[in-house]
């Protein structure tokens, strides 16, 4: 349920280590390109799964998104962290790609503390209460949605691409799945 609204959001980011090409890339850019895509293996694992969400309880359910949104916060907090310990890109562009990569990031965390500040506001003693401020307590994750494609340099970028291709890293990335639907 509440995982369709990080759908798009994990699948661009899946999609930053999704590149492939024939072209050999260098040993460092290949280590670079598996730093980055390292560093956002925990959030996707995190995000992958989805909070535990069940409609017969409701109080369970906030609790259980409210559990999600700071767990998954955590591992942004460490993607970033992770992002800014790779070090400075041996391609060009590479920065480029880090920092619209950080800045979505960013966007993610801020929109899940944004949810979890007003899910702990939530009355769940009230049905009434929690049929109205729940829905309203995760609107704000509804802006992940309408993230910018931060791939774009990713693309353009032939020996970038062909790192992630190469990078063990990025490889596992790809294999780790997105929520459907």
């Amino acid at each position: 349920m509440r995982t369709r609204r990080f759908s798009c959001t994990l699948a661009v980011l899946a999609a930053l280590a999704a590149g492939c090409g024939d072209a050999a890339a260098s040993e460092d850019t290949v280590a670079w390109t598996n730093g980055v895509c390292g560093a956002l293996a925990g959030f996707t694992r995190a995000a992958s799964s989805g909070p535990q969400v069940d409609p017969a309880d409701p109080v369970a359910s906030v609790q259980g998104v409210h559990s999600y949104l700071g767990s998954t916060s955590e591992e942004v907090r460490r993607s970033l962290s992770a992002l800014d310990a790779v070090g400075p890109s041996p391609v060009e562009g590479g920065d480029q790609y880090v920092a619209r990569l950080q800045e979505a990031l960013r966007s993610i965390r801020s929109g899940f503390e944004s949810a979890r500040t007003q899910l702990a506001a939530v009355d769940t003693s009230s049905p009434e209460a929690l049929a109205t401020a729940f829905p309203a307590a995760v609107a704000p994750l509804q802006e992940l949605r309408g993230l910018p494609d931060p791939t774009e340099g990713l693309r353009e970028n032939e020996e970038l691409r062909t790192a992630a291709e190469q990078a063990p890293a990025c490889r596992e990335l790809r294999g780790t799945g997105t929520p459907s639907g």
